[in-house]
């Protein structure tokens, strides 16, 4: 293996730490991806995400899993309607 391979990235560690903090697998999941896709896609710096983001975004999910998970699927798919009418019947955020 490569050490490139072998590099952890920042969103991994996040959510290895959300994970031992005791976020949901999936929610944890989800934040990681909202940070992977920050970077890859060269969001602002506006937009959640950021390795600055991670303290905050961690504890979003412990206070509030519903609305986090609400908010980090509006990040990712902020266009796909669907999919946020699905998740907010799902929570209950109507």
């Amino acid at each position: 293996m490569n050490d490139k391979a072998a590099k952890s990235e920042y969103w991994d560690e996040w959510q290895s730490e959300a994970l031992a903090a005791g976020v949901p697998a999936p929610l944890a999941a989800l934040g990681m991806e909202v940070m992977r896709a920050h970077r890859k896609n060269r969001w602002p710096k506006e937009f959640l995400g950021r390795l600055d983001d991670g303290p905050t975004m961690l504890a979003m999910c412990l206070e509030d899993e519903a609305e986090t998970e609400m908010l980090f699927t509006e990040c990712l798919y902020p266009y796909d309607t669907v999919l946020l009418e699905k998740t907010r019947r799902r929570l209950c955020l109507h």
